[in-house]
C-alpha cells in the first residue's frame, strides 16, 4: 500500500454505502470531536455522492475503484490519509465530543496496538464493545457483550464500527484483508495481526452511538449469513494453529453434513472461502 505525507493529527476514515442518508448525521459529530485537529475522509463504496448535498459538511472525498466492501474502502482511505493516527468509523456511527481525545491518550501508549471506543448499539440498547473470541466446534466464534462505562479494558478484538490505529503500522501490515469484502470479520482479523504481544483495548468512557446494521441490514439475510460463515472460515484458516487445525479438520465433515440437511449456508460459504483463499491476501501476518 502506498503512503501519503504525514502529520501528527487524526485522519478519520468513513466508508459509506448509504451516502448522505447517514453522513448528514455522522460527519458534524466527527468534526466536533476532532476540534480542528485532523481531517475527515469519506470513501464512497458503490454509491454516488452528490457534491451539492454535502457542500456544508467538512470532509475530503476519496475515490474508490476497487471491489465494494468495508476493507477495500478503508484501505483506500488509509492510503490517502495524512494523519499519524487513523480512526475508522462506520457511516451510521455518531461520535461523542470527547471520544477522539480519549482514544488519543490511550493510543499514544506504545504498548497498545489498537484502541476502540465503547460502541453503544441503538438497536440492541446496550454496549457491544466487550468482545470475546472463542473456539467452538472447530472455528472461531466472535461475541460482543456490554463494556463497562469507565476504565480501559483489554479485549481480543475491536468492533469495526469504530477502531483507531497508528497509520504506519496499519500500512505496514497491509491494512484490512480485502479477501473479507464486503463485510464481517475484518476487525477481528486486523486486531489478531496487529497485536504482536501488545494490547488491544476498549475505552469505557469514550462513547460512540451505532445504528447497527443501518446499511447491511437492508441486504438479503441468507446472503449475509453466507458472507459471515465464509469470512469466519478464512479467519480461522489464517489464525488457528497447533491442535486447533486438527480440531477444525475433525469438525468440518459434521458442519458440512449438517448444513446439507438444512439450508446449505455453510457448504456455500466453504466453497466460496476455498476460492477466496487462493487469492494473494492484501494483508499478511
Amino acid at each position: 500500500m502506498g503512503t501519503a505525507s504525514r502529520d501528527d493529527g487524526w485522519s478519520v476514515i468513513v466508508p459509506t454505502r448509504a451516502g448522505w442518508t447517514n453522513l448528514q448525521r455522522s460527519l458534524p459529530a466527527i468534526a466536533a470531536a476532532l476540534g480542528g485537529a485532523g481531517e475527515i475522509l469519506v470513501v464512497a463504496d458503490n454509491v454516488r455522492l452528490d457534491p451539492e448535498a454535502g457542500r456544508s459538511l467538512p470532509f475530503r472525498a476519496v475515490a474508490h475503484g476497487g471491489e465494494r466492501g468495508f476493507a477495500t474502502a478503508c484501505n483506500a482511505g488509509a492510503r490517502e490519509a495524512r494523519g499519524r493516527r487513523l480512526l475508522f468509523v462506520n457511516d451510521d456511527v455518531e461520535v461523542e465530543p470527547t471520544t477522539v481525545a480519549a482514544l488519543e491518550h490511550v493510543l499514544d501508549d506504545p504498548g497498545v496496538a489498537a484502541v476502540g471506543p465503547n460502541v453503544w448499539s441503538e438497536t440492541l440498547g446496550r454496549s457491544e464493545s466487550g468482545s470475546r473470541l472463542e473456539w467452538r466446534r472447530g472455528v472461531f466464534d466472535a461475541r460482543q457483550d456490554a463494556l463497562p462505562e469507565s476504565g480501559v479494558w483489554d479485549v481480543p478484538f475491536l468492533t469495526g464500527a469504530a477502531i483507531a490505529v497508528r497509520r504506519d503500522e496499519f500500512l505496514r501490515i497491509g491494512g484490512f484483508d480485502e479477501r473479507l469484502a464486503p463485510y464481517y470479520w475484518e476487525d477481528a482479523d486486523l486486531c489478531l495481526r496487529l497485536r504482536a504481544g501488545r494490547r488491544i483495548v476498549a475505552v469505557g468512557d469514550a462513547i460512540v452511538r451505532h445504528r447497527h446494521g443501518a446499511t447491511i441490514g437492508m441486504e438479503d439475510p441468507r446472503a449475509r449469513r453466507i458472507v459471515y460463515e465464509r469470512n469466519r472460515l478464512l479467519v480461522t484458516w489464517r489464525h488457528a494453529g497447533g491442535l486447533r487445525v486438527a480440531a477444525h479438520l475433525a469438525w468440518l465433515p459434521a458442519r458440512l453434513g449438517a448444513s446439507c440437511l438444512r439450508d446449505r449456508v455453510v457448504v456455500r460459504a466453504w466453497l466460496e472461502a476455498l476460492r477466496r483463499r487462493g487469492r494473494h491476501p492484501d494483508a499478511r501476518s
